[in-house]
């Protein structure tokens, strides 16, 4: 399956959301991209999601009117919620993602 999660900037909650969906299934192919995306990752963001050993030091932000949508089996509009500038509050939200992105792929499962 090949699911493409879209978001405004593709700098915070698409990468973290991509990253866990694909910890959901080795089966799962998963594309984050964003529609004015963002130079780099906040160093913030790669560090909370280094604390669940997702690394995502080298992601580099992807503009999806790059990508062919069609290619993809599920489109997942995610939570566009900017970095917080605050550990806490960036782990809260990866928390929140998490769960999200947990609950869109549960759907995605019991549809098939």
């Amino acid at each position: 399956m090949k699911i493409l999660v879209i978001t405004e900037h593709d700098d915070c909650c698409g990468p973290m959301a991509a990253a866990f969906l694909r910890d959901y299934s080795e089966r799962v192919e998963v594309v984050s991209a964003g529609r004015h995306p963002s130079q780099a990752l906040p160093k913030i963001l790669v560090a909370v999601m280094h604390e669940c050993l997702i690394d995502l030091a080298g992601y580099v932000p992807q503009d999806l009117a790059t990508v062919n949508v069609s290619a993809f089996d599920a489109v997942y509009e995610c939570p566009d919620e900017p970095c917080p500038d605050d550990v806490q509050a960036c782990r809260d939200l990866r928390d929140f993602i998490k769960n999200e992105s947990f609950l869109f792929y549960r759907g995605l499962r019991s549809s098939q």
